[in-house]
């Protein structure tokens, strides 16, 4: 068997369909996929089959740990200054990388709290141009350093994490091609959040936070030096998130 006679994995099925952009050519094999189901099944194509019915099902919203005006006051803002959207990303990012305890919730919002000024800075306020060439980041292309900056409310930098999430994402069904495409001024805006707690699951944060270290601790995880930078905000985040959630 030939590599264009091998069936699609399911991974690779949806990372298939992720490409579609409405172009000539993807509309023209579109139809003749269709075609060939008519002639082979035609039950398929009927309103009621059941992919379709599974295909325009609108997924529930996962339950979210904190409102928004918990969240308002955690990072000293005012609620209305906190869009519905932001609101399901965290709701998102607490399921899909399970931050799904008060605890684990509180320690998180502290790191992100004084990364992003209390959710003023979802983007790198530096270029990123002295991230370029950076090796050890996964910054192997021209113009990666400043594509790939820090990103979300943790600042997750570099190719290669952008690219570990992008993945993610897709082995979860939710592939999205401008995480690599368009890179930090697009995940900034639609993921940040959720970029941060890919960052959060995959460096053991939650098992960190789960025995309840000094938040300088998880704090020096984050930033790489002890004592962090920014250790008395860190704290204070911290703190006034446990209070808020009752931890």
């Amino acid at each position: 068997m030939t590599m264009d006679e091998m069936q699609f994995s399911a991974e690779r099925w949806q990372q298939f369909w992720a490409a579609y952009k409405g172009e000539p050519q993807q509309v023209a094999g579109i139809e003749e996929l269709r075609q060939h189901i008519a002639q082979s099944d035609p039950a398929l194509l009927t309103e009621g089959a059941s992919w379709a019915q599974n295909f325009r099902k609108t997924p529930p919203k996962p339950a979210g740990l904190i409102t928004k005006d918990q969240l308002a006051e955690v990072m000293g803002c005012q609620p209305r200054y906190i869009p519905d959207e932001l609101m399901d990303d965290l709701a998102h990012c607490c399921h899909d990388f399970h931050i799904n305890t008060p605890l684990r919730l509180a320690y998180f919002l502290g790191q992100c709290g004084e990364e992003s000024g209390g959710l003023r800075y979802p983007l790198e306020i530096a270029s990123g141009s002295a991230y370029e060439w950076r090796s050890d980041l996964g910054n192997n292309h021209a113009g990666d350093g400043v594509k790939f900056a820090g990103t979300g409310w943790i600042q997750v930098t570099g190719r290669h994490n952008h690219q570990k999430f992008s993945d993610y994402l897709a082995g979860i069904g939710k592939a999205d091609p401008k995480i690599m495409e368009v890179g930090k001024t697009y995940t900034c805006n639609r993921y940040p959040w959720s970029i941060s707690g890919y960052w959060w699951l995959s460096n053991g944060m939650n098992e960190l936070c789960d025995k309840r270290p000094e938040v300088d601790q998880v704090g020096r995880r984050v930033n790489g030096q002890m004592p962090p930078r920014g250790a008395a905000e860190r704290r204070a985040y911290t703190q006034k998130a446990m209070r808020v959630l009752g931890v």
